[in-house]
């Protein structure tokens, strides 16, 4: 959800979030006041699984409260920032605020931050298991998706040992625009910050990502892209080989399958939270409707699917 969506309301996001937990944002609130101090200034677009507010001195600390259900990894945070260094928040874990009731959760608070690396050796024991979690995941899209989809899941099921053998690195799961902090000057890269569900997976399965800052979505009508599409795919791609001194052209068309096996995996199924039911593939309701929009968009409609797809 981004601050375009025209039915997209902070507030009542808010709202809605508070309904699920025994704390109030009041308290919340004032919890980031009297440890942090300046102004509580909530961000603009929240997760559903937390409130987050800007505090302390010029607004350059975050805190963040979480259904205690969906706890922070602070192994993964730490290894974020390990790896990443000033491109992944510091976070801190600051107890508990609200009570266990009935249907009531209570929250943990975290504060992190406010907006370089090493490499990770990942064994073959684990790639394995991502290998066949991976196909039995394609299986399951296979028997539920329109036949449209068909003969994309069979070529992508064909890519995983190539896929598998790819980089592995620390995949941040939500690489949205309102997750990419930027400078408003220089429109430079700040730091990524929700690394709540990062995993570690082989490089390339969150690229369809990058389709979300040269394109436009709307709500009801789907992907659409802006006038000088083709010339910033080039230029990423470009840039992107310069910065990696040149791909092959084998390696290039791995990492674009792994962008397609990511969207599958991505868009194919229902929420990941680990407090949600065990993931299903999508279906006719309305979260169904939108995910299979964004499959659509992306891998099917010749006006706005990956260029390689052509």
């Amino acid at each position: 959800m981004t601050t375009t969506d025209p039915e997209y309301s902070v507030d009542q996001e808010i709202a809605h979030f508070f309904g699920a937990t025994s704390a109030t944002r009041s308290a919340c609130d004032s919890y980031a006041k009297e440890h942090l101090g300046g102004d509580v200034i909530p961000v603009a677009v929240q997760g559903v699984c937390s409130y987050t507010v800007y505090a302390g001195p010029n607004g350059q600390s975050i805190v963040q409260f979480r259904l205690k259900s969906l706890e922070l990894r602070m192994d993964t945070a730490e290894l974020a920032r390990t790896i990443y260094g000033q491109f992944a928040s510091q976070v801190t874990f600051r107890g508990q605020i609200g009570e266990d009731v009935e249907g009531k959760e209570p929250l943990y608070i975290y504060i992190m931050s406010r907006i370089e690396g090493s490499p990770l050796d990942v064994d073959q024991a684990y790639r394995g298991s991502l290998k066949c979690r991976y196909e039995e995941e394609l299986g399951l899209l296979l028997t539920s998706l329109p036949d449209r989809f068909h003969p994309l899941i069979q070529k992508t099921l064909k890519s995983l040992p190539a896929i598998i053998s790819l980089p592995m690195v620390l995949l941040h799961k939500d690489f949205g625009v309102c997750n990419i902090m930027v400078d408003e000057s220089s429109c430079n890269l700040v730091g990524v910050i929700d690394w709540a569900e990062a995993e570690i997976a082989p490089f390339g399965l969150n690229l369809h990502s990058h389709q979300r800052l040269i394109s436009k979505i709307h709500i009801k009508n789907g992907w659409s892209r802006y006038d000088d599409y083709n010339a910033l795919e080039e230029v990423f791609w470009n840039a992107f080989s310069r910065e990696t001194r040149g791909l092959d052209s084998e390696t290039a068309r791995t990492i674009r399958s792994a962008r397609i096996l990511g969207t599958l995996l991505s868009c194919g199924f229902t929420s990941r939270l680990a407090n949600m039911p065990k993931t299903i593939p999508i279906g006719n309701d309305e979260s169904g409707t939108y995910k299979m929009r964004d499959l659509d968009g992306l891998l099917i409609n010749p006006a706005t699917r990956f260029t390689d797809l052509a």
